[in-house]
């Protein structure tokens, strides 16, 4: 693919990224242009590695749920790079402006990522799957302990552990915009909840129509 730096950098230890500049822009448009373009400084032996070291955090983790785990990483990661890098934004939402928690996130980006490689890069992904694709950084689907997962109905993105995760700088979980799961998604099946939901629309059509 033409966007890959098939030779990567000549230091693998450098960091690019110039968050202050990124802090400045204001438009969805001019941040997607300046993602792709550090995202040409990466390889694809970064997102490998990304992945092999987030692996070794799983040593101890249970097979079945780790499996799980990677595989979710490897959609955030590879396939968040990928599309990050060949996206595409029509002119009206391109001047779409980005909300003001784009500063608060530049500012822990600029922190966490000091003199990592790949956290910057892990931050750059974030940053277009958050601010451009407006989607969690936790793909639907990434499990959690319980048997919870993020969910996308009817359009909201839902996370068992976004308010637990909020407060914590180490996490990108405070500035995603998932919202917290509802109670009945921690206590219902997915068919229990649709069952609910069908009933509670007839209900509301039933008591607010009058025609």
């Amino acid at each position: 693919m033409g966007f890959w730096n098939r030779f990567g950098a000549e230091d693998r230890t450098v960091c690019g990224v110039d968050w202050n500049a990124l802090a400045r822009i204001s438009r969805k448009g001019d941040l997607l242009a300046q993602l792709k373009s550090y995202g040409m400084l990466f390889t694809p032996d970064d997102l490998e590695e990304m992945l092999v070291r987030y692996g070794k955090k799983l040593v101890h983790v249970k097979k079945e749920y780790a499996t799980a785990l990677l595989a979710s990483a490897r959609v955030q990661i590879v396939d968040g790079y990928h599309r990050m890098m060949i996206a595409e934004l029509a002119s009206v939402h391109a001047e779409v402006r980005l909300p003001k928690s784009w500063h608060g996130f530049v500012q822990s980006a600029a922190v966490q990522t000091s003199g990592k490689r790949l956290a910057e890069l892990k931050y750059l992904i974030a940053a277009y799957t958050m601010y451009i694709a407006e989607e969690p950084a936790h793909p639907v689907g990434t499990p959690f302990p319980g048997g919870y997962t993020v969910e996308l109905h009817e359009g909201v993105y839902y996370c068992p552990v976004r308010a637990a995760q909020s407060e914590v700088d180490e996490t990108l979980c405070r500035f995603c915009p998932a919202v917290q799961s509802r109670e009945r998604d921690l206590v219902l099946t997915r068919e229990q909840r649709e069952f609910v939901e069908r009933g509670e629309k007839l209900e509301n059509y039933f008591y607010n129509y009058h025609g």
